[in-house]
């Protein structure tokens, strides 16, 4: 029958590639590059195995793995070649090769970059002009007015692109990723977690029209749910209040972390020479140890009719009052053979109740 995707190789659809593979898998993550492995079969030995010296496979070379959905094609990813795994097997069966690549992240990782940011840059104005460095990237970036100043910390990245804004992401409570469209556009996105959005699915279960057969859930509540950052300045000793009491999150539920314990704290110990930085520090602390519930699945694109994508929200029904309701796809693990487009899916919620 055919693996229902399509592949572009540097920008051209490659038939061929599509034709010859076995299966892909693109596992897409909060937090982390989405990558994809490609594996065909090598079922003939001849003078050379010719796959293993395609140009359109090579280190750099561009791959674009997109799947039909329900309106228009989805692109999972794309991005260069870093990598392949070769079983070779005596007299050829049951060998096999795997193709190793990742999104537009991997490049951002390469070059080690040592620069002082000027002190009127706001901390979103850094990571413009981060992304602006790369060709053809559109950057969507959520204003962060924080500045330094000349007399107090700068700015300073001594690292590559994509660990100073990962390390920016995680100080304040932000999210890096990179997405491409059907137009060949990538957006690199920095922002909090953009929880007012449309859930762009219903996942369901108990029910006759249920698309999810299992879904493993916990929940942990003994994390920090409020933040101590109050500070002195280094200069004058003036007081700088940062203390923040619950997450600034819009919560996914009724009843959010903050208002089912009783208070656990946080002390955030980072230099900052404004209420306002001190404050934000906090609020990022707050924001990564807020999702306390979390979900484990698997459904597949025919049974759902979407697909999932991570930083995107979706909702769950028939799972009880406290636990239905919007929650966050923090990872999906796609794998894509002949017989179906599988997702295994990781879902986080900062709060419970419908």
């Amino acid at each position: 029958m055919g693996l229902a995707v399509a592949i572009l190789a540097d920008g051209t659809a490659a038939d061929d590639l599509v034709a010859g593979a076995d299966s892909i898998e693109v596992h897409e993550r909060i937090g982390e590059a989405t990558t994809y492995r490609i594996r065909y079969p090598i079922d003939e030995a001849d003078d050379d195995f010719p796959l293993l010296i395609d140009g359109r496979l090579d280190p750099g070379a561009s791959l674009t793995i997109a799947v039909p959905a329900p309106e228009d094609p989805d692109v999972l990813v794309k991005g260069q070649v870093y990598g392949q795994q070769v079983r070779f097997k005596h007299n050829v069966t049951g060998s096999y090769l795997d193709i190793l690549g990742g999104d537009l992240t991997l490049e951002m990782d390469r070059e080690l970059v040592a620069k002082i940011w000027p002190a009127s840059s706001a901390v979103s104005d850094a990571v413009t002009g981060i992304i602006g460095n790369y060709d053809s990237v559109t950057p969507d970036v959520e204003t962060l007015s924080i500045t330094t100043a000349d007399n107090g910390h700068l700015l300073v990245q001594r690292d590559t692109d994509l660990r100073f804004v990962r390390r920016l992401s995680r100080r304040y409570g932000y999210w890096f990723w990179v997405t491409t469209d059907t137009e060949d556009v990538t957006t690199a996105h920095w922002k909090r977690p953009p929880l007012d959005d449309d859930p762009a699915a219903a996942l369901i279960l108990n029910a006759d029209a249920n698309n999810v057969d299992v879904l493993d859930l916990e929940w942990d509540v003994e994390r920090p749910n409020t933040a101590f950052a109050a500070q002195l300045g280094v200069r004058d000793l003036a007081a700088i209040a940062g203390d923040v009491d619950r997450s600034p999150l819009t919560p996914l539920g009724k009843t959010p972390l903050s208002e089912l314990t009783e208070p656990r704290g946080i002390q955030v110990i980072a230099p900052a020479d404004t209420a306002a930085d001190s404050r934000a520090r906090a609020e990022g602390a707050l924001i990564e140890s807020g999702w306390f519930i979390r979900a484990r699945g698997q459904t597949s694109m025919r049974q759902l009719g979407a697909c999932l994508h991570a930083h995107t929200l979706v909702t769950v029904n028939g799972i009880g009052t406290r636990h239905s309701g919007t929650y966050v796809v923090a990872g999906v693990r796609h794998v894509i053979d002949n017989d179906a487009h599988l997702m295994h899916f990781e879902l986080v919620r900062n709060a419970w109740g419908g």
